[in-house]
C-alpha cells in the first residue's frame, strides 16, 4: 500500500513539474524573462509558491532548464538533417547545408524575439546559459567532424587544429545572429550566413 503511495505522489510531482515547464515556456514566450516572476508562474498552475521551490531551486535555475532542453532538441534537429545527406557529399556542400539549416532554425523556430532573449542572458550572465554557449554541445561537435572529414579528404588544408577551426565556423555565426539581431529586420540571417560560411571556406580550400 505504501509503495502505491509513493507512486502516486512520484506521479503526482512529475505531473506539476511538467505544468510548471509548460506553463512558463508560454510565458516566457509572451514576456521577456525579467517580467514573469515565479508568483506569475504558480498562480496559472494553481500551487503555492513553496510547490514551486520543491522542483525548481530558483527562476533562473528553471530558465537554465529550458535552455538547456531546448538546446538540446535543436541540436538534436541539426544532427538529424546531417545524417540525411549523402555520405559521399563533399564537406563544403555539408556545412553550407548545416550553416542552412543553422539559419532556418534561428529565424524560423526561434525568432527574432527569443533569440534576442537569450542573447541578454548570455550577456547578464544571470541565468546559467552554459548549453548554449558550451563547446561541447553537439553543434560543435558536428562541425569539427565535418571540418576534420574535409581536411582527411584532401578537401581543406589547414595549419590551425581542427577544434580551432570548428570553434571559428561556430563563433561566425553567433556574430552574424548577434548583427542581425542589431540591425532586425535589415539583415538576411541566412544569406550572411551562407555567405560567410563561404569565405571561411575558401580560406581552406586546397589548391
Amino acid at each position: 500500500m505504501e509503495d502505491k503511495k509513493t507512486d502516486k505522489r512520484k506521479a503526482q510531482g512529475a505531473e506539476t513539474k511538467r505544468k510548471l515547464i509548460e506553463i512558463s515556456k508560454r510565458l516566457f514566450t509572451e514576456r521577456s524573462f525579467s517580467e514573469v516572476g515565479v508568483e506569475d508562474i504558480t498562480d496559472e498552475a494553481g500551487i503555492t509558491k513553496g510547490a514551486f521551490y520543491v522542483h525548481f531551486a530558483s527562476k533562473d535555475a528553471l530558465i537554465a532548464l529550458l535552455i538547456a532542453d531546448y538546446t538540446a532538441r535543436t541540436d538534436a534537429d541539426y544532427k538529424a538533417v546531417f545524417d540525411t545527406l549523402p555520405p559521399n557529399m563533399p564537406a563544403s556542400g555539408v556545412l553550407l547545408a548545416l550553416t542552412e539549416k543553422i539559419a532556418d532554425v534561428l529565424t524560423g523556430d526561434i525568432g527574432y524575439d527569443n533569440i534576442k532573449k537569450i542573447y541578454q542572458i548570455l550577456l547578464t550572465g544571470v541565468v546559467d546559459a552554459k548549453a548554449v554557449k558550451s563547446y561541447d554541445r553537439e553543434l560543435y561537435t558536428l562541425f569539427y567532424g565535418i571540418l576534420e572529414q574535409g581536411i582527411h579528404n584532401g578537401e581543406f588544408q589547414s595549419d590551425l587544429p581542427v577544434e580551432v577551426l570548428s570553434r571559428h565556423f561556430v563563433m561566425a555565426i553567433r556574430g552574424i545572429c548577434i548583427d542581425w539581431c542589431i540591425q532586425y529586420p535589415n539583415v538576411d540571417l541566412k544569406a550572411q550566413s551562407l555567405e560567410h560560411c563561404q569565405m571561411l571556406m575558401q580560406g581552406l580550400q586546397n589548391e
